[in-house]
């Protein structure tokens, strides 16, 4: 049986994520990786809304580090699939709804136009603006790094198993 490695494990040997998420890039392709990172901006925004909403409880901080987890694996996606690595980013929207609204324009008009230079920019600006907010979200719910690289983890396993045909384990997070 494959052991698979722990998110700590991951990050001192990063190819072990690397890997999984690269194969999911093959394996789905990019344009429906592309609207699967568009759709979890926009589940980030209905947890900020809930939290906004409800306060922070138990489950809205449960779903935000759900949905954090998502974004930051989407945000590595994106990196990788169009290569806007190291571009400057100058995007700075006033709360994470934007940030995330502005991403999922970015994706939308790349996916709709192709992948011209201003339009890479755009989508760099606008990760960039998220991952400012990932870290100002995470600082203001009290939000841990274990907690987060935990739920990536088990979403990294998760795929792993999905893309491979073998059955899933229910979230510890979640029931």
């Amino acid at each position: 049986m494959n052991k698979r490695p722990t998110i700590e494990e991951v990050y001192n040997r990063p190819e072990c994520f690397d890997a999984v998420w690269s194969e999911s890039i093959e394996y789905y392709g990019v344009t429906k990786q592309s609207v699967t990172c568009m759709e979890e901006c926009a589940e980030l925004i209905e947890a900020y809304d809930d939290r906004k909403r409800d306060g922070l409880t138990d489950a809205t901080r449960s779903h935000m580090v759900e949905e954090m987890a998502d974004v930051l694996i989407c945000l590595w996606l994106l990196e990788r699939m169009y290569d806007v690595r190291d571009r400057d980013s100058r995007t700075r929207h006033p709360s994470p709804v934007g940030a995330c609204v502005a991403l999922i324009k970015a994706v939308s008009k790349i996916l709709r136009y192709g992948t011209e230079e201003e339009r890479l920019d755009g989508l760099a600006d606008a990760m960039g603006d998220v991952r400012r907010w990932l870290i100002r979200l995470e600082k203001e719910n009290g939000i841990t790094n274990e907690e987060l690289d935990g739920m990536i983890e088990y979403k990294t396993n998760r795929q792993a198993r999905r893309m491979h045909g073998t059955s899933e384990r229910k979230d510890p997070h979640h029931g």
